[in-house]
């Protein structure tokens, strides 16, 4: 036998899931906002060091002075995951706020066992 049971999380009177998507939302956005910062700070690392071939080394720690565009783009990369992580934490988090409950499907499977049938009870003389 299969059942499907549905798990009801939040609803009028219990604000238990707008509070977490709240969090994710406040938590998501300063994370989107950290993570472009790192990228402008790379950009005007970038720049700086294109300007001046010498400070390539001293910036990015570089053996050769010539800034290529896959070293670049090496660089980028990191922050340009990390901003995509933090936006969609903070769009999970706005549905989750603006749905207002949660309903979880749990689903089972009910197995019926056959044993031995037992013994009919004995008659009493």
């Amino acid at each position: 036998m299969h059942r499907v049971i549905l798990l009801k999380i939040g609803g009028a009177k219990v604000h238990l899931v707008k509070i977490v998507g709240a969090l994710l939302v406040f938590g998501g956005g300063l994370g989107v906002l950290d993570s472009i910062a790192i990228l402008f700070r790379i950009l005007k690392q970038v720049e700086i060091a294109s300007t001046n071939p010498a400070l390539a080394e001293s910036v990015f720690g570089l053996t050769q002075s010539a800034l290529t565009s896959d070293i670049i783009l090496g660089y980028l990369m990191g922050p340009m995951a990390l901003f995509m992580v933090w936006l969609a934490v903070f769009v999970v988090g706005a549905m989750v706020y603006r749905s207002g409950n949660i309903i979880l499907p749990i689903e089972e499977d009910i197995q019926e066992r056959r044993g031995p049938t037992p013994a009919p009870p004995a008659k009493k003389p």
